[in-house]
């Protein structure tokens, strides 16, 4: 009982402290990029990167750690037999090569992302400032 509890606590506290760590920059709409990177005078693409940078990886991030509670709940009410106490070494060699797979898909995810939102970011930037030179 004390084990399950301190282990099924400990992976809701990852899934609410992502939650805390994330929803600033989440919610940050593609309108809101704009307004914060437009100046009076002119806009700042360093400033629309690093905000679409900032919200594409916490988007992949918190998937990510979407997965991992999804994953320690899985294995949390999986049955338990004799032989899963042991450590397999073939189990942690495919979870690592595992885990280099997911990190690279992850950073291409993440690379697409911040494309199709920067290229939505500089739509809306030039059409706001065709509109303020008219």
């Amino acid at each position: 009982m004390v084990r399950t509890f301190i282990q099924v606590t400990a992976v809701l506290l990852v899934l609410i402290a992502s939650f805390f760590l994330i929803k600033a920059v989440i919610l940050i709409s593609i309108p809101e990029v704009v307004e914060l990177a437009n100046r009076d005078w002119d806009y700042s693409l360093v400033e629309a990167k690093n905000l679409i940078r900032q919200k594409s990886d916490t988007v992949v991030g918190f998937v990510l750690l979407l997965l991992s509670f999804l994953l320690s709940m899985i294995n949390l009410l999986w049955p338990m037999r004799a032989c899963d106490f042991r450590v397999s070494k073939v189990g942690v060699v495919v979870a690592v090569l595992a885990s280099v797979v997911i990190f690279f898909s992850a950073m291409k995810c993440a690379n697409s992302l911040q494309e199709g939102w920067y290229n939505r970011v500089m739509e809306l930037l030039k059409a706001e400032n065709a509109s303020q030179a008219i």
